[in-house]
């Protein structure tokens, strides 16, 4: 006869009103650490948000030179993986290095310049810098202008 009024208790004690968890938080960017110009947050944050793949750091004529991933980051550092090929030998590499933006017009197009101060590469050498005008979208850079 105990059981009855136990099973009733548990019934009416779950048939309440039910809280309702807090609204989680929203997701936060990436941190952005590095001297920012006037105007160039939004930029910034579109770049590092996410990695470019398959992206030639340079304009010239020679060996193929391409990054199959590169990083921003908020620090004002980078890393990059890719390769170099020349004739019919491809050798993988990395390079890291810091960057700076001097110039945004927008929080998809900027002007930066970045500086390699590691290398693996053949043919690159640290302490080599690119400045470019940079167009970014979700997937990376789309296109860049050097100068």
């Amino acid at each position: 006869m105990t059981t009855i009024p136990l099973i009733f208790a548990l019934t009416f004690l779950g048939c309440g009103e039910k809280a309702t968890g807090a609204i989680p938080a929203a997701k936060a960017g990436p941190a952005i650490t590095m001297p920012t110009p006037d105007g160039a947050g939004g930029f910034i944050t579109t770049l590092i948000a996410s990695a470019t793949a398959n992206f030639s750091p340079t304009d010239s004529d020679g060996a193929t030179f391409v990054y199959t991933r590169f990083q921003f980051r908020g620090d004002g550092t980078w890393a990059a993986d890719g390769y170099v090929e020349a004739m019919d030998e491809k050798m993988e590499c990395t390079e890291a290095g810091t960057w700076a933006v001097e110039e945004a017009s927008s929080t998809t197009v900027g002007t930066i310049s970045w500086t390699v101060n590691d290398t693996s590469c053949v043919g690159r050498d640290k302490g080599a810098s690119s400045r470019a005008q940079l167009t970014v979208g979700k997937a990376g850079i789309s296109s860049a202008l050097f100068r």
